[in-house]
């Protein structure tokens, strides 16, 4: 079994190499008409922004957990993990590897429209920070979904630092995320429980403002709206394919230990 998991671990090694390789040095906020507008965005806006991030993160963790949970079964998709688990053990190889995979990509694409939808149909309307203790929502289910699909738990502190580190190494900028992602790996070797829970929301809360700052100032615009709501499933789907990288790679390292 450690020489299917190595090879597999070795070819996600390479991915992730390829993943830093090709990073846009452009933000998406800076990306054709956002670029145009930046300097009319009013001052206090990040810090406004990142303060509706922060509360949403507070709201998920302490009171939203249930309510994310009744939009997906977990019961169906921990079930699902221990089978394709189950055959990992007895014949680990590339197809049952590829099983492990499929389930954490089961409802992306559903995600994905519901985000972009959620994130149109507002902005048509010019709302725009209304709509992120929703989008937080629908971001945390994309994780929860992938924690579970690959055998993890999510619920406790110290996973939901890892959450919150996944978030911020995914939508960092070039120069910081190397820096990043060494946190979330240093978190994956020692699981290490010296951390300021209150920081790591704030950093999450900070990475997400900075990242669709001009998007939600063109939100709150009606009809031109519509254009910052796209940045939604954008940013969804950066931070959904560095957390599966990141979970896949938590997986196999576990293989190699037992």
């Amino acid at each position: 079994m450690n020489s299917a998991v190595q090879k597999e671990l070795d070819k996600l090694i390479r991915k992730e190499e390829k993943y830093f390789q090709s990073t846009q040095k452009k933000s998406i906020q800076k990306q054709g008409i956002f670029g145009k507008i930046e300097d009319k965005i009013p001052d206090g806006l990040h810090r406004q922004l990142e303060f509706a991030f922060y509360k949403a993160f507070s709201l998920v963790f302490e009171k939203g957990n249930g309510i994310v949970e009744k939009t997906f079964s977990k019961e169906d998709l921990e079930l699902e993990f221990q089978v394709n688990d189950f055959r990992m053990e007895k014949r680990p190889n590339k197809k049952t590897l590829k099983q492990v995979d499929a389930l954490a990509k089961k409802d992306k694409w559903k995600n994905l429209c519901i985000t972009t939808a959620e994130g149109i149909g507002l902005g048509a309307v010019g709302v725009g920070l209304p709509d992120i203790p929703i989008f937080i929502g629908m971001l945390m289910k994309g994780l929860y979904e992938t924690a579970i699909s690959y055998g993890f738990e999510y619920q406790t502190e110290p996973e939901r630092v890892f959450l919150l580190r996944l978030i911020v190494a995914a939508l960092a900028s070039e120069q910081e995320k190397q820096k990043a992602d060494a946190a979330v790996e240093a978190w994956m070797q020692t699981k290490e429980n010296t951390y300021a829970f209150d920081e790591e929301k704030k950093a999450a809360a900070n990475s997400m403002a900075t990242m669709m700052l001009t998007a939600k100032f063109v939100q709150g615009i009606p009809v031109l709206g519509m254009a910052g709501g796209v940045v939604n499933p954008m940013i969804y789907r950066k931070v959904m394919r560095y957390a599966a990288m990141k979970y896949k790679k938590r997986y196999l390292l576990n293989k190699l230990r037992t």
